[in-house]
């Protein structure tokens, strides 16, 4: 019982953590909540930027940060800057290779296009409250004649009259510093100072500037005040003001402005309109990129009153030996991969980096249509042109891609919390704290994209800006509840398993609520309502209409046994897709029908009602779990009741035939009709698991030499259209198609072949081979290609869809080598 309070307190002390609620804490709670404030304040959390940091839970008047960067030896240069994580920038490769939030890594950049390979080092001091940045930059080829043109901007939000930043005096020792003032954060310094490498300049010109301001043979700085919600348009701000220098020194210098020698002072920045001094700054740095050394300098933020100050190179250098020696130490702790230095643990390691490193803090409005009503009748499009903003909002999030998806998506969350809480247990219930606390109060809702600010709204086309309370997801949050309360369950059964852990890992701050049952008394109760109301939310705004299958039923002699209030239809679908299921273009019922019920809209409601019903017993709250467990076996009932095909051997969706006014099951084989054996909603002793695991096993149907097919090969449907879900494998369902093998055969998978019948034979072989297909093919597109992908081609296995998609895809890591 105590490792299961443990669960809870800890996702309600993250909560109350959250809001900086630590008033009425008691000691242990404190020690925690003030641990994660002071690991969890800095990080690069603009997860939409190559790199760029802000803190956590600083609303008001928070520090900004962010670098750009491009060659300006030519004109060609500007339309090769570097800011927001683009797939369209042709990038050998981007990325984390080593990185905790909590401490800090290494991200690597190769960018051919602009002659320049860039290493960001990310460090904190063990207060967790100062942090440094580390800027390494080589040529790729020294012979190209490149200027690497490193593009540094801060910003000081607060419009509160207090917040400030201003660029202190030059002192004659190489550096820039500036002084900052948060109401939030108090008093700081940033210093920005060199290394090594040389700004470039031409020996035979007697001066590199070509009229005032612009000089490449040295740092430029200009301020100026730009409004805090528009921070995020730097590069613009930037590319507008450069463009009109450059014209302008056209005009006045006419021939002399082609001088090859004097490009990199032309498209150096300046100010041109005589701004006033403001909060915003930019530093641009002109490296001689003709150099094999390269040039490296550091940007170091010090809070004034910190009592561990990062003073010195020397210093940066320490704490990045020692960030980067925690993070592979921990991680070979937690993941048994070997060699430890072949490339399969590298690729394991750089993908695991990659998924926390793509964890942002996102703080502002959205937008919502409450307006619009839905025509059950009708399945067009659904225009929401009645959107106001609401909020402002916070999320602390991971997210899919940061190059197509840096935001919060519902769906998505869940996945990337079943592997986050093995490496970081602690963080991830940080994380999905932070999604609850989105729970609207007076309906349950949560948005299916949190999309905050305009920062994160303009990396999302337009249509998809908006959101709707009537429209769901699959509630993967309560999925990754569901398993961590699992892995309690489990502890509980075996009270002597957490005495038996390493003494370190006891330890480990990280993982401090896994084994502190104490809290649960202050703070397990108020997550509670939240997740009732969410609940109730879900099962209201997707119930399906029973009453149209009674006669059916009745006819069929199987009405009483039916159970009217378990049926749900997902809202919102359309003639061709159903976005809300997660599973756009998946075949559905056509034509669509007011009548249908959604097979995988039951499956999920059976995964929330067995998460809160683990979490009614946690509380005590026996009458409520008794509820909850009478609803769950009434969605297993009506999933084998009204969904299971016999002739087809497989969950089916369900429709009405107007002509002959009866049931009739849609069935397309693949991973609709896999969800319920995927999230062990099917009995251990279910006569359908054999008929299951031979599905997944066919060849000829859905497995294949890259994992399980999302759509039988023999479906009419298969790889056609928009072919997003179609056909294509998806690590996600693969994931959890994998985990509900180990729950039906644990006996099986661990012991000799030949050993059990031929049908638990054949669920050995599935999961071995299903296994080591997903791995190797994964692995192969990164050891070719440098990146995880969506998806993978169901033909070939190649990488389909948004590279760099280390969200769902990292679950990979997991299978390779959780200890």
């Amino acid at each position: 019982m105590q490792c299961l309070a443990v669960l809870l307190s800890l996702l309600v002390v993250a909560l109350c953590s959250a809001g900086h609620d630590t008033g009425q804490l008691s000691n242990s709670s404190r020690s925690f909540a003030e641990y994660t404030d002071q690991s969890l304040l800095w990080a690069p959390y603009r997860s939409n930027c190559y790199f760029g940091i802000r803190p956590r839970n600083v609303d008001q008047s928070p520090f900004m940060m962010g670098v750009m960067w491009f060659d300006n030896s030519d004109a060609s240069g500007l339309s090769r800057m570097r800011h927001f994580v683009d797939q369209g920038d042709r990038l050998t490769k981007y990325g984390w290779e080593v990185y905790d939030p909590r401490v800090g890594g290494k991200e690597v950049i190769i960018d051919e296009e602009n002659n320049l390979n860039l290493t960001l080092y990310f460090t904190k001091s063990h207060s967790g409250e100062n942090w440094a940045v580390r800027v390494h930059g080589q040529p790729i080829d020294f012979t190209r004649g490149t200027v690497a043109s490193i593009v540094l901007y801060f910003n000081q939000n607060g419009e509160d009259g207090e917040s400030k930043l201003v660029k202190l005096p030059e002192l004659g020792d190489g550096s820039t510093k500036f002084h900052g003032v948060s109401k939030e954060l108090g008093e700081y310094q940033i210093t920005v100072e060199d290394n090594k490498g040389s700004y470039f300049s031409d020996p035979n010109l007697s001066t590199m500037e070509i009229v005032p301001g612009c000089d490449s043979s040295k740092p430029t700085h200009i301020s100026l005040t730009i409004p805090d919600s528009n921070v995020w348009m730097a590069k613009d701000v930037f590319l507008s003001i450069l463009s009109d220098s450059v014209k302008k020194i056209v005009e006045e210098k006419g021939a002399e402005a082609v001088n090859p020698s004097l490009f990199p002072s032309t498209f150096t920045v300046r100010n041109l309109y005589g701004f006033p001094p403001g909060n915003f700054h930019y530093l641009q740095k002109s490296f001689d990129n003709s150099d094999p050394e390269g040039f490296e300098f550091d940007i170091v933020y010090n809070k004034l009153n910190a009592q561990e100050k990062i003073l010195s190179a020397q210093k940066v250098t320490a704490l990045i030996v020692e960030t980067l020696k925690h993070v592979e130490s921990k991680f070979d702790r937690l993941f048994e991969i070997e060699p430890k230095n072949g490339k399969h643990h590298e690729f394991a390691l750089e993908t695991l980096s990659n998924l926390l490193g793509g964890i942002g803090y996102f703080h502002g409005t959205q937008l919502v249509d409450r307006t619009t009503i839905f025509d059950d009748e009708q399945f067009e499009e659904i225009k929401l042109l009645n959107s106001r903003e609401e909020g402002p909002l916070s999320l602390f999030t991971s997210v899919p891609s940061r190059a197509a998806f840096p935001r919060g998506f519902y769906w998505d969350e869940g996945f990337h919390l079943l592997q986050i809480m093995e490496y970081d247990f602690d963080l991830a219930f940080v994380i999905i704290s932070s999604w609850f606390e989105l729970i609207e109060d007076d309906s349950g809702w949560i948005a299916r994209e949190i999309i905050l600010g305009d920062e994160a709204r303009n990396k999302v086309p337009e249509e998809f800006r908006i959101q709707n309370p009537n429209i769901a997801n699959p509630p993967t949050l309560l999925l990754a509840f569901s398993e961590m309360l699992e892995r309690a369950i489990k502890s509980q059964e075996d009270s002597a398993m957490a005495f038996e852990k390493d003494d370190v890992m006891m330890q480990d701050e990280t993982n401090q609520l896994e084994f502190n049952s104490n809290l649960l008394v202050e703070y397990a109760r108020k997550i509670y309502p939240k997740l009732l109301k969410h609940y109730n939310w879900f099962k209201d705004s997707q119930r399906g209409l029973f009453e149209e299958y009674e006669e059916m039923l009745n006819e069929e002699g199987i009405l009483e046994k039916a159970h009217e209030d378990e049926v749900y239809v997902w809202r919102g679908r359309t003639i061709s897709h159903c976005l809300p299921s997660g599973m756009d273009d998946y075949p559905r019922p056509q034509p669509p029908d007011v009548a249908e019920l959604n097979v995988d809209a039951l499956a999920w409601v059976g995964v929330m009602t067995r998460s809160m019903k683990r979490i009614a017993h946690v509380l005590g709250l026996e009458e409520d779990e008794k509820h909850y467990q009478n609803w769950e076996n009434n969605v297993i009932e009506n999933l084998d009741l009204l969904h299971w095909n016999e002739a087809q051997g497989c969950y089916c969706d369900l429709t009405i035939d107007s002509f002959e006014d009866a049931r009739t099951f849609v069935c397309h084989e693949g991973y609709i009709s896999l969800l319920p054996f995927a999230l062990k909603l099917i009995p251990r002793d279910s006569a359908h698991l054999d008929r299951i695991v031979s599905l997944m096993a066919d060849p000829e149907r859905i497995f294949s030499d890259y994992g399980l097919l999302s759509l039988s090969r023999k479906d009419e449907y298969f790889g056609t259209s928009e072919n997003y879900w179609r056909g294509p494998v998806w690590m996600n369902i693969n994931y959890l198609c994998l985990d509900a093998l180990k729950y039906y055969y644990p006996e099986v998978l661990s012991a000799k072949e030949g050993t059990f019948s031929p049908e638990k034979q054949v669920a050995q072989k599935l999961f071995k081979d299903l296994k080591s297909n997903l791995i190797n093919n994964v692995f192969k597109n990164w050891e070719e290609k440098g990146y995880c992908y969506e998806s993978y081609d169901q033909h070939t296995g190649e990488g389909k869809g948004v590279e760099h998609f280390t969200g769902w895809t990292a679950l990979v890591v997991n299978l390779m080598g959780r200890k």
